[in-house]
Parts: structure tokens; C-alpha cells; sequence
């Protein structure tokens, strides 16, 4: 496991970057498959960055999700509901968590995705951690991607103080948010090769229960 640290720079440029590769311009010296994965690639990126994002640069969010939203949020942007009764109860810290499973399309792509909703049943029905898993279209370079997102991630959040990185042959393991003060966010973006594809699998925590709202104050509406 080695620790990286990204220049802040780097996604800055990151948008303009995707702009760039939409239009078909590729870095010089790239075959025609080449260009076609890397427009691909940034294509998916783009769209993984879309969507709503919680205030205060405290939250990681992918395809409009995060840690902190309510169920009812999260149920009306992914466009799917389950009954209690078809989650399991889970417990945590004296208390149980309702785990809930959603077959989803999320995002402007309207691409398939599962969901893995742990909500904390301390008040509000809060999502602790929101676990994304997507099947990779096959142009698209998912170690590349995930690498792109580890540093929009970084942006994303102004309580950053660790990201644990490591990268091989379709394969990507990125750990990294805060470990100190009252509300610890992670992110743990992975990417694993299976039946000849890559699986994206973004997983979204934190450690408050409090509703964070994409407006920026508390959200009042739990399932």
C-alpha cells in the first residue's frame, strides 16, 4: 500500500479535460482505440461527477449520491423505493441499521448501477454509507477512471487528512477522508476484474447521523 497525495491543480484541470476528450482530442500519439478509450474513460468520469452534491465541502459525492442524505432523498434521485420489509436490520452502536438494496439508473446516463443503503435508524432515516457498484462499459479504463476520481474526491472535501492509494492490472484500491474531529468521511473507491469486466464499486461513509441536505440545511423529510 503506498500513500499519494494529488496537487489540488489536478482537478482543477480535470473538467477541462473531459471537455476536451468529448470532442474527440486525445493526447498526441494515441492509436484510434486509444483515443476512443480515453474519450470513454473521461466520458464516465464526467457523468460520475454529475448531480447533486451535499454543502460545506464536507461530503464525497458519486452520480448525486452521499453519506448524510436522507432515504427520501435518496429514493426520489435514484428513482426506486423498497418496503422495510424487503431490507435487514442490522445492528450497530445499541442501535439497528435498516440495510436496503436498489437495482437503479443514476445519473444523466441513466446506466444501471446497485445501490447499498445502510440507514441509521438514531432519528431520521440518515444514510450512514451509500455503496455503488457499477459494471464498466469495456472502453472504459477503470483504474484511469478510478484515479480520476480519488482526485475530484479530494476537492470535494475540505476535511481531507489521508488517501491510501494502490493501482495494478484492473485493479485500483483508493481509501482515503478524514480520521479526525467530530464528523469522518470516507471514500473507498475499488475497482476489481470479473467474468472479463471491471466493477466500479464506490462506497460513501461518515460517521454523523445528522441529515445533510443539498441545500445546505437540515433535511426534515424522512422516509
Amino acid at each position: 500500500m503506498r500513500t499519494t497525495r494529488t496537487p489540488r491543480i489536478v482537478s482543477l484541470l480535470l473538467l477541462g479535460v473531459i471537455a476536451s476528450c468529448d470532442r474527440g482530442h486525445a493526447a498526441p500519439g494515441e492509436s484510434g482505440e486509444m483515443q476512443q478509450d480515453t474519450v470513454a474513460t473521461m466520458r464516465e468520469a464526467r457523468v460520475s461527477l454529475a448531480g447533486g452534491v451535499a454543502p460545506g465541502a464536507q461530503t464525497y459525492s458519486y452520480r448525486g449520491l452521499y453519506a448524510g442524505m436522507t432515504r427520501a432523498l435518496l429514493e426520489t434521485a435514484i428513482g426506486t423505493s423498497v418496503p422495510d420489509s424487503a431490507c435487514k436490520s442490522v445492528a450497530s452502536r445499541g442501535h439497528d441499521d435498516l440495510v436496503c438494496d436498489y437495482a437503479a439508473t443514476v445519473g444523466p446516463d441513466r446506466d444501471r448501477v446497485s445501490v447499498e443503503a445502510t440507514y441509521s435508524h438514531a432519528g431520521a432515516a440518515v444514510a450512514r454509507i451509500v455503496t455503488v457498484t457499477r459494471e464498466l462499459p469495456l472502453d472504459v479504463d477503470g483504474v484511469r477512471l478510478a484515479q480520476l476520481l480519488a482526485d475530484a474526491f479530494e476537492q470535494q472535501t475540505s476535511l481531507l487528512d489521508k488517501r491510501d492509494a494502490e493501482y495494478g492490472r484492473h485493479m485500483a484500491m483508493v481509501r482515503m477522508g478524514t480520521l479526525r474531529g467530530a464528523r469522518e468521511n470516507y471514500a473507498d473507491v475499488t475497482i476489481q476484474f470479473h467474468n472479463g469486466r471491471e466493477i466500479l464499486t464506490v462506497k460513501l461513509s461518515r460517521s454523523d447521523t445528522a441529515p445533510v441536505s443539498p441545500a445546505g440545511g437540515t433535511a426534515t423529510s424522512p422516509h
